[in-house]
């Protein structure tokens, strides 16, 4: 079974839980890495998204898991007060597939 994680902003994490995600309002680095080895190491599958703060640690895990793809899956939303100042590495890929800037 698969569960879906919002660790972030306090002001965004009740429309995730309403999307019927679990989860961290105002969640540490340590709570996010606590996270990430716990479904790790249960071989869970998951989906996590996390707040730009959050996305931007150095985590040593949190590096492992973006390279490695597949069973965790982690994507980032934008800064409640400055929604247009997020790119994600994902924005490329798509850029690529379907030709064009994105707007």
């Amino acid at each position: 079974m698969s569960h879906m994680y919002f660790l972030g902003e306090a002001a965004l994490a009740n429309g995730f839980r309403l999307a019927g995600f679990r989860v961290y309002p105002d969640a540490t680095e340590e709570q996010l890495e606590d996270l990430l080895h716990s479904l790790q190491e249960n071989r869970e599958t998951a989906f996590v998204i996390l707040d730009h703060t959050l996305y931007g640690s150095e985590l040593e895990i949190l590096a492992e898991l973006r390279g490695e793809g597949g069973r965790i899956l982690i994507s980032q939303v934008p800064p409640l007060h400055d929604p247009t100042a997020m790119h994600s590495p994902v924005d490329k890929r798509i850029e690529q597939l379907l030709g064009g800037g994105m707007a």
